[in-house]
């Protein structure tokens, strides 16, 4: 579960990465995409869980912001030199990228851009 302090979004994605060298290269990477916010939060441990990581909280006002961020996610992956991976997950659905299944998670993230609700935000 997500730490508290985490602004609210009309829509959101909560990403992890494997590498933590990778989080700030991450964390930029996102932020490149002009209406959307990247917060990194801690979660807490549910119970019975062990250890503390943090998340990459993308929060935007629109779906079509959030889609742009999500959608940029693999050419992230495919430009690093390391194996890492990335988890998004967008409400109770959740993928994990890597280099080898790539562009097979590409329709994957579609779907999942495909199930957020309709919004008025300009293009």
């Amino acid at each position: 579960m997500v730490g508290e302090g985490v602004p609210r979004a009309a829509v959101r994605a909560e990403l992890t990465v494997s590498e933590s060298a990778e989080f700030g290269a991450l964390r930029a990477w996102l932020a490149r995409v002009p209406t959307v916010r990247v917060v990194q939060v801690p979660v807490v441990p549910g119970p019975g869980e062990q250890g503390a990581w943090d998340v990459l909280a993308v929060l935007a006002s629109g779906t079509g912001a959030l889609a742009v961020a999500m959608r940029s996610l693999p050419d992230f992956v495919r430009s690093r030199r390391s194996s890492v991976t990335v988890t998004i997950r967008v409400a109770d659905d959740e993928v994990t990228l890597t280099a080898t299944n790539v562009e097979d998670a590409v329709p994957v993230i579609e779907s999942l851009v495909g199930k957020l609700p309709d919004d008025d935000e300009p293009s």
